[in-house]
């Protein structure tokens, strides 16, 4: 295909697909790239504002706080941000992060011409960066391949073992999450059996849920469960070969645009400390046309991949996400010489090395794919950890979140829990945490927090550390770490100050 005849069957795709949305829109940072920030340093908003509205105000708006930023600057232009579609926005806010700033995962607000406009659970504030520090790894959650109830009040099946899943990350407080593709379903499955195969299979823009709520599941959850807005850590997605709904499967122009309005950039990259992370697209975009099978980063992608990691420098550690295991590029890994290489694509775990550094070439297994249960012990609900040191890494097996992935929700084994002997939601002046682990690893810093009422003596914390206090006009939040061994117990307290407990 020529150069000419992409840009213009993207032009119309656009047009067809409606990549502009009538409103305003924040696309970076968004759902499928988040933002990690430590406070002093800044980050560029992508804003697609067609009337050019004036900016208002920018918030960083968290559970227990408000940050009210002032813009550095405010750019008006064309600023591209995926360039197999050309999808750009009008303006550029780039802001700083004030000193003082609470460690949290952050809404981005953006308040303009009259309009709210919110990108939720995408902006990660860090006194600074951890060294080590870790990132768990998740792939093909499928979501919505299989619908519970009806296409307009129904909710996706996959969710049950993600809300769960969460649970268990959420304890351990990764710095950031990966998933490397299938994060929805390029069909929708009613009525499935037991095993979750039969029942009557839809697909097409007739026929919802439709792609805006399968996304929608993905991260903002339903009926009761949490979607990706529910991990503590900010969550990059890369897109797979089952991540559009509506355009046919060899409509690449349409489903790269698909993906660009509902979830923004499709090839990105960023940095953590001196790690070095890029995302990739296997199937949506630039590497289907007319480039071979081992060289899909030889295409725009590469171009742009490329320039970030020459820009960024190489840093000390090099990590690359794709969906496909079978479709390396070993010119692209030698030359950027990257250590690992995340996938997913085939539901088995695997590890093998590939090229010359070597790279590491890694996939977890599913996380909650519905359709796996004949198959779930060597497939379903697991994930792996990474820990990455400077120029160095380490990684677990694949890990089981659950010892049952196929029972009922209600009745899932969860292999780390935590839970509290009171309510915490500031209530109780007092409070206990135990921490359940029945995983065969230790578990450092794992994460507890303690939502206390206001107690002008303050509080005393055993067993764990205090990193962080959090104060507003109702409550006391601290954050604590705490270790637990393999297959153990740990017992965390807090109480208040001049208490008989102290």
């Amino acid at each position: 295909m020529k150069r000419n005849h992409i840009i213009l069957s993207v032009t119309i795709c656009l047009l067809a697909f409606g990549l502009r949305t009538a409103a305003n829109q924040i696309v970076y940072p968004w759902r499928a790239c988040p933002a990690i920030v430590p406070v002093g340093k800044s980050i560029d908003i992508l804003y697609d504002n067609p009337a050019a509205l004036p900016v208002d105000s920018v918030i960083l708006s968290g559970p227990y706080n408000r940050v009210i930023l002032s813009a550095d600057t405010i750019q008006s232009g064309r600023f591209e941000y995926d360039s197999f579609t050309q999808a750009a926005v009008g303006t550029l806010i780039r802001i700083t992060i004030p000193e003082g700033t609470p460690e949290e995962l952050y809404d981005l607000v953006v308040k303009s011409g009259g309009e709210t406009n919110v990108s939720r659970r995408s902006v990660k504030v860090l006194n600074a960066f951890r060294n080590p520090h870790r990132f768990i790894h998740i792939s093909d959650p499928h979501m919505s391949r299989q619908w519970v109830g009806t296409p307009e009040n129904g909710y996706a099946k996959e969710l049950e073992l993600l809300d769960r899943f969460i649970e268990v990350a959420n304890i351990i407080h990764p710095e950031y999450v990966i998933v490397t593709g299938d994060i929805i379903h390029d069909y929708t499955r009613f009525d499935a059996d037991s095993l979750g195969w039969g029942g009557v299979v839809r697909s097409g823009f007739d026929h919802p849920p439709l792609a805006e709520e399968k996304y929608k599941n993905f991260f903002e959850g339903a009926h009761g469960f949490s979607g990706v807005y529910g991990f503590d850590a900010p969550v990059f997605s890369i897109p797979g070969n089952h991540d559009f709904y509506g355009p046919k499967a060899d409509e690449y122009p349409a489903k790269a645009a698909q993906w660009n309005r509902l979830m923004g950039k499709r090839v990105y990259g960023f940095s953590y400390l001196d790690t070095r992370i890029v995302g990739s697209d296997d199937y949506l975009g630039d590497p289907v046309v007319d480039i071979p099978d081992h060289a899909p980063m030889s295409g725009l992608q590469g171009k742009l991949l490329d320039s970030f990691l020459n820009t960024e420098g190489p840093g000390k550690l090099r990590i690359m996400a794709q969906h496909r295991p079978d479709r390396v590029d070993t010119a692209f890994m030698n030359r950027h010489r990257i250590n690992i290489l995340l996938n997913g694509h085939s539901h088995r775990p695997h590890e093998s090395l590939v090229g010359t550094t070597p790279t590491l070439n890694i996939r977890p297994g599913a996380v909650c794919r519905s359709g796996e249960i004949a198959n779930w012990e060597k497939i379903l609900g697991f994930f792996r950890l990474f820990t990455v040191d400077g120029d160095t890494f380490h990684h677990t097996p694949p890990l089981r979140f659950c010892e049952n992935p196929t029972a009922p929700y209600d009745q899932l084994l969860l292999n780390l829990t935590l839970e509290f002997s009171q309510d915490n939601t500031g209530r109780s002046a007092a409070n206990e945490a135990v921490l359940t682990n029945r995983f065969d690893l230790d578990l450092p810093d794992c994460h507890i927090r303690f939502v206390m009422p206001k107690n002008k003596d303050g509080y005393r914390v055993s067993g764990g550390e205090v990193y962080q206090t959090i104060e507003n006009s109702r409550v006391v939040v601290l954050d604590v770490r705490a270790d637990v061994s393999a297959n153990s117990q740990k017992t965390v307290t807090v109480s208040a100050h001049g208490t008989q407990a102290d």
